[in-house]
């Protein structure tokens, strides 16, 4: 890790150094400290060298450009959980906007950015720069600018959309939506599953005018409330939201879409768009209710007679399992597309749109 414009710490201060690294970000990782060395150089600049008994941790400072280099070696079943410990203290001790590089080696194997789990989608991440992070109830958010793909919206680890890709560069959400939702056609109601970062919404609410009511649920407030403040999105989703097309509601897409059902709008709803996280089978995870038969029937009592939902996964080898249980929910017509989608990296996400019968 790097980091410039270091101004709460003395970086040429040793004993002050040495001290707030102990305590307020090595005690903090399950490591053991067998020994420490340091050096001081002239006219100024530090080096310390702790020897753990995982491996070992060190910092060189330059208190004349105000920057420091730290590299923390880590081995054994804890070293991922104590990195990411590690990278989360230091940014708070030297200052998030202040960390100007930060890479993960697996020695050994290949190597990703701390800013992203996945190793197909790094490539997007380099020279970044911090401009918001926190952690809500479901998630870690980060909102970082890059060269490559511009502002990005991370959500543990994974990037969700950039600016360079919004728009009609977006064929992440212009696919999900032409699918099921026709410019020739009139909406008294659709439905958003999931979006709460709001480009899909934007996108329903520019380019499709015969649309009456757009509903975005979100589980997370957080994450809709943090796009408003940093992406173009936010402007176009308060104005209607206060004009009454566009309605926010923060609860789960499954329990929502049953309260719809119980209040009387079966066959009401001309779309669902179901913007999620990646096709879920474990049955533990907050997503697996979004992919269940019993999900995809209550959306097939819901829809007009026509109507149809889009629901998106990323890896091809879901999908046999995927139409399965759409199927048992009452849909017949399937149809599966591949979208081009940058951000996401890797593998293209194919796009499923679900009929119902006329």
């Amino acid at each position: 890790m790097d980091f410039n414009n270091v101004t709460a710490v003395d970086l040429n201060d040793y004993e002050t150094l040495d001290k707030r690294l102990r305590e307020e970000v090595l005690v903090h990782t399950k490591i053991t400290i067998e020994s420490h060395t340091f050096k001081k150089f002239e006219p100024q600049g530090v080096t310390i060298l702790y020897l753990l008994a995982e491996s070992h941790f060190s910092i060189h400072t330059w208190p004349e450009f105000k920057c420091c280099a730290i590299d923390f070696y880590h081995c054994g079943d804890n070293s991922a959980v104590n990195l990411k410990v590690a990278e989360e203290k230091l940014c708070e001790l030297f200052g998030w906007d202040n960390c100007s590089s930060f890479l993960l080696l697996k020695r050994g194997s290949v190597s990703s950015y701390l800013t992203n789990d996945f190793l197909d989608k790094t490539e997007i991440l380099r020279n970044v720069k911090l401009l918001h992070r926190e952690k809500s109830q479901f998630q870690e958010l980060r909102v970082y600018d890059t060269l490559a793909m511009g502002r990005v919206l991370v959500l543990d680890g994974a990037v969700q959309i950039s600016t360079l890709s919004l728009g009609e560069n977006d064929h992440y959400t212009i696919d999900l939506t032409r699918l099921v939702v026709k410019q020739d056609m009139d909406y008294d109601h659709v439905v958003i599953i999931g979006g709460g970062d709001l480009p899909i919404a934007a996108h329903i609410l520019e380019k499709y005018p015969r649309v009456k009511k757009l509903t975005v649920c979100e589980i997370d407030d957080r994450v809709v409330e943090v796009t408003k403040k940093y992406f173009s999105m936010g402007e176009i989703c308060d104005k209607e939201i206060k004009s009454g097309r566009l309605e926010v509601v923060i609860s789960g897409g499954a329990p929502y879409m049953e309260e719809l059902l119980k209040s009387g709008k079966e066959g009401t709803i001309g779309a669902v768009l179901v913007d999620c996280t990646d096709f879920a089978l474990d049955e533990g995870t907050i997503a697996a209710e979004l992919f269940t038969p019993k999900f995809y029937s209550t959306i097939h009592k819901l829809l007009t007679p026509g109507g149809g939902f889009s629901q998106q996964i990323n890896k091809a080898y879901y999908q046999e399992a995927f139409t399965e249980r759409a199927a048992k929910g009452g849909f017949e017509q399937i149809d599966v597309y591949m979208s081009i989608t940058p951000e996401y990296g890797g593998e293209l996400p194919l796009a499923h749109c679900f009929k119902k019968s006329a």
